[in-house]
This record gives C-alpha cells, sequence and structure tokens, in this order.
C-alpha cells in the first residue's frame, strides 16, 4: 500500500495525521509507515488496508488508535522542533534568512511587474499571491503560533478555523 493511501484511510480516524502529508516524500513514507504499524497493532490485522478498514468500523480501535497515534505524533513534532532548531543554531546565514528572502524576492517581482510591460492576469496573479503570503507571514503566523487560532480538522469542523 502507498504512503498517501495509508495516510488519507488513516486520517479519516484521526485528521491530525493529514498534516504530514506534503514535503519530503521519505518523510511522508516514515509516517505512513508508523501509522499503518500502529493500526495493526491495535487491530491486529496483517495487512495495512485491513487494519485501516477495521479502525473505521470498530469504534473502540479507532479510539485506542487515537491515543497511541497522540505518542507517535509527539515524538515527530519534538523531531520537527529538534530540526528547526539545528538549523537555527547553524551557522549558515542561509537556513536562518530563507522565509525574509522569500519575502523580498515575492516583493521585487511585484515591483518589477508594476513597472515593466506585464500581463494584467499575471500581475493580479503575482499581487494576490504576495497579498496571501505576507499575510500568512505577518499575520497568521503569529496567530497561530501564539494560539489564537485553531484548525478544526475533524470530520464535523471541515477545516475550519477556530
Amino acid at each position: 500500500m502507498d504512503p498517501i493511501t495509508i495516510i488519507a484511510g488513516v486520517a479519516s480516524v484521526v485528521p491530525t495525521i493529514a498534516r504530514w502529508i506534503g514535503g519530503d516524500k521519505s518523510k511522508t513514507a516514515e509516517v505512513a509507515q508508523k501509522a499503518a504499524d500502529v493500526a495493526m497493532r491495535v487491530t491486529g490485522a496483517s495487512d495495512p488496508a485491513t487494519a485501516i478498514e477495521q479502525l473505521k468500523i470498530n469504534k473502540k480501535f479507532a479510539l485506542e488508535f487515537e491515543k497511541l497515534w497522540a505518542g507517535v505524533d509527539m515524538g515527530l513534532q519534538e523531531s520537527l522542533t529538534r530540526r528547526h532548531e539545528a538549523d537555527m543554531s547553524s551557522d549558515s546565514w542561509l537556513s536562518k534568512n530563507v522565509r525574509p528572502l522569500c519575502l523580498l524576492g515575492l516583493t521585487a517581482a511585484v515591483v518589477g511587474g508594476v513597472f515593466t510591460s506585464v500581463d494584467e492576469g499575471k500581475l493580479r496573479a503575482l499581487t494576490e499571491l504576495g497579498l496571501y503570503v505576507f499575510g500568512y507571514y505577518f499575520i497568521g503566523r503569529s496567530a497561530f503560533d501564539k494560539g489564537a487560532v485553531r484548525l478544526d480538522l475533524s470530520r464535523e469542523g471541515g477545516g475550519a478555523v477556530r
């Protein structure tokens, strides 16, 4: 079973797993394997597909999986935190300044697009992208970091911001 199918199947039981989809494929595969292992351990199934189906059907298995996954998720978060700390403690100027450099590049592209002959639709798309990126970077990021905004990733919440 491929990693995305595993995570998508288990995400219907524990929606927080979905945040690990994307980015580095090896990390996604690692998370999917951990999710499959936990699901098989909880259900006693011999393969991930059967384990996922049993998690969806049996609420007791789903609850047990959710409890065990909380510990796995904490370990994954700790490894991510250690990686970020290592980036910040490194001597690499680039690793510490990649986000501001992206903002600078986007700003230069928007300003360049305003003063050169760029198609109106492309310029509009570029400025909207700039609006979203700057909005996330300066407003959304601080709101999420401070805990003022939370995403409800449950089936009932549908990804709503609360």
